[in-house]
């Protein structure tokens, strides 16, 4: 009888532990971001489009496979796909080129380079690319920090990054 018992005992803990370590590997890692750029306001009120691209790296277990990237306002709210004010579209780049005017991405052939970001694996450094289109010009939010969600192991998992210096600026 005790022998059974210290079986299931044995057995139970390392049904747990197996347990544990799947959902901390699967939660173990982040993003970092490495770097930022702003753009004018005026420029936007040109009526232009620009694109704008960070550069992030990961760091942790695994490798994570994005799903989405959300932009999050300074008052909370998440900025819809569909949005009267602003429009911003999220690809992935190979490279980290600050900022282009819609017209010298495409002559550049930047645009042609970008790629979706649902479905990325990034294993190191990556760059994000944004599309960034003002369509109110009396817009007076900015843009706080940005939610990637990915998948690792499995499990789905967003990670909040901060924008301190905002998207665009008043200058």
């Amino acid at each position: 009888m005790k022998r059974d018992l210290i079986k299931w005992l044995i057995i139970f803990l390392f049904v747990i532990s197996i347990f544990w370590t799947y959902f901390y590997v699967s939660k173990n890692g982040e993003f970092e971001k490495i770097t930022h750029v702003t753009v004018g306001k005026e420029l936007l009120n040109e009526r232009k489009v620009v694109y704008l691209s960070y550069r992030f790296k990961w760091e942790g277990i695994g490798n994570p496979t994005l799903k989405k990237v959300e932009f999050i306002k300074k008052d909370g709210t998440i900025i819809a796909k569909v949005d009267d004010q602003i429009l911003i579209n999220s690809y992935i780049s190979k490279f980290d080129f600050g900022t282009y005017h819609e017209e010298d991405a495409i002559k550049e052939g930047i645009v042609k380079t970008l790629t979706p970001v649902k479905g990325f694996k990034p294993d190191d450094e990556f760059s994000l690319a944004l599309r960034v289109e003002l369509n109110d010009y009396e817009w007076n939010s900015d843009i706080s920090s940005i939610r990637i969600t990915y998948n690792k192991f499995g499990q789905s998992v967003f990670q909040n990054i901060s924008f301190d210096e905002g998207l665009i600026t008043e200058e």
